[in-house]
C-alpha cells in the first residue's frame, strides 16, 4: 500500500545558486506558462522519477520504506492526447514492470507475459507526469520568474508556480520555443508523492499512438461488456449470463479421465419480447485472458442450451459446457452476435483440486 506523505512544508525545489541567474528581461510567468499551449508542440519524449513512502513485501518488520517509480516513452499531446510509456517502481521485487498506452481516457496496462488491460475514463490528471502538458501548465496560479538557466544546450526561463489540484512545482520552459524542458515538485498536503521529476526532449517527432491489436487484449474487451445476471438486449429479447460454476451435470466420469483440463458450465436465460427469439448456441465462446478460444463441448446433460425459437413472452434457460485446461482460469465468455460482439467475465467457478474434488465457491 502506498501511502500519501502528509504534513510535509510546501514545494521549495532548487537547483545550485549559482546555476539560475536573474532574469529581469523575462516574459511574465503566466505569458510563459501559456506559451507552450499556444505553440506547435504535438509530442515529446518523456522520462520521469517519483518517490513515495510505502509499506510492502520489501519493509523489514513492516515498516515503511521509499519507493521509487520510474517511466519513459512518449507522449503525444495533439490532435489528442496519447502516450506509449514503461513503468517500473521498486515496491516490487522484480521491480513491477507495466507497459502503458493512453489514447484519450482509455487507459492499457499490461504486465510481462499477460494480455492488455484496459481501464475507461481514467482523467489525464491522474497520470504524474500530466503535471508539465501544456493545458495544465496554462491553467497554474502564483506563478513568479525566478530566473534562468541552461540545461544543456537549451536557454530555459524558470518558472515557479501551482497546478490546478494544488501541487506547487517548478518547471523550465525553453527560451526559443517555450516548450518545458524539466519540471520538478516537492511535496505539500496535497501531494501523495515525495518529489517528482519530469524531463522533456526529442520534440514533434511525429510519434502516433494506437491502442493495442484486438488479438492481445484480453477478450474481455473485445465488445460491449455485461455484468453476470445482468439482462443483455437482443433483436426481439434479451439473453441474462448466470453465474458459472464447475461441473458439467453428468459428465464427471468423462472429468475423471481427463486430468488435463476442468470443466466449467455456463448457465443462460433467453426471454423472447412481443415477437419470437431465436437462439444459436455456437455464437458463444469461451476465451482465456490470451484469447484462446474453447467452444462448447456436447456434455452433460439437461438442461442444455440448445438451437431453437423461443415463442414471444416466454423464456428459456440452458448451460453451455466448456473444457478449459489447468492452468487458465481468468476466463470470458463471448457472443458473436450480428448486431455486435458483447463479453463477460466468467468467474466464481467450483474450481476441482488435484486430485478432481470440487471446491467450494470463492
Amino acid at each position: 500500500m502506498i501511502l500519501a506523505a502528509a504534513g510535509v512544508a510546501a514545494c521549495s525545489v532548487s537547483q545550485p545558486a549559482s546555476s539560475i541567474r536573474p532574469a529581469p528581461s523575462a516574459p511574465g510567468a503566466e505569458a510563459l506558462l501559456s506559451r507552450a499551449q499556444a505553440s506547435n508542440l504535438k509530442d515529446f519524449h518523456i522520462t520521469y522519477t517519483a518517490h513515495f513512502w510505502a509499506e510492502g513485501p520489501l519493509s523489514n518488520l513492516h515498516g515503511s520504506i521509499t519507493v521509487r517509480l520510474s517511466g519513459s516513452g512518449s507522449v503525444v499531446v495533439r490532435p489528442a492526447l496519447g502516450a506509449r510509456l514503461h513503468e517500473t517502481s521498486t515496491f516490487c521485487a522484480d521491480l513491477c514492470p507495466m507497459d502503458l498506452i493512453v489514447v484519450g481516457d482509455d487507459r492499457y496496462g499490461r504486465a510481462p507475459g499477460s494480455s492488455w488491460w484496459l481501464d475507461r475514463g481514467v482523467a489525464s490528471d491522474s497520470y504524474l507526469w500530466s503535471m508539465v502538458l501544456p493545458g495544465r501548465l496554462a491553467l497554474a496560479t502564483a506563478a513568479r520568474v525566478v530566473g534562468q538557466e541552461a540545461l544543456g544546450a537549451v536557454e530555459t526561463w524558470v518558472v515557479d508556480a501551482v497546478d490546478p489540484s494544488g501541487h506547487s512545482f517548478r518547471v523550465w520552459l525553453s527560451q526559443r520555443d517555450g516548450y518545458p524542458v524539466q519540471l520538478e515538485s516537492a511535496p505539500n498536503e496535497k501531494t501523495t508523492f515525495l518529489d517528482l521529476r519530469i524531463n522533456l526532449d526529442h520534440f514533434n517527432a511525429g510519434i502516433v499512438v494506437a491502442p493495442p491489436p484486438r488479438d492481445q487484449l484480453d477478450p474481455v474487451f473485445w465488445g460491449t461488456e455485461y455484468v453476470r445476471e445482468h439482462p443483455i438486449p437482443l433483436g426481439g429479447g434479451t439473453v441474462t449470463i448466470r453465474v458459472a460454476g464447475y461441473d458439467c451435470s453428468g459428465a464427471n466420469t468423462y472429468d475423471d479421465s481427463r486430468s488435463d483440463v476442468y470443466f466449467v458450465l455456463v448457465p443462460f436465460t433467453y426471454a423472447a419480447g412481443a415477437t419470437p427469439l431465436a437462439v444459436d448456441p455456437s455464437l458463444w465462446t469461451l476465451y482465456d485472458t490470451f484469447g484462446h478460444p474453447y467452444p462448447s463441448e456436447p456434455l452433460g446433460t439437461a438442461p442444455r442450451l440448445v438451437a431453437q425459437t423461443i415463442p414471444a413472452g416466454q423464456t428459456r434457460s440452458g448451460d453451455l459446457c466448456f473444457l478449459v485446461p489447468w492452468s487458465e482460469d481468468r476466463l470470458t465468455i463471448v457472443g458473436a452476435f450480428p448486431s455486435g460482439v458483447v463479453t463477460s467475465s466468467v468467474g466464481g467457478l467450483r474450481r476441482p483440486d488435484s486430485v478432481g474434488q470440487v471446491a467450494p465457491l470463492t
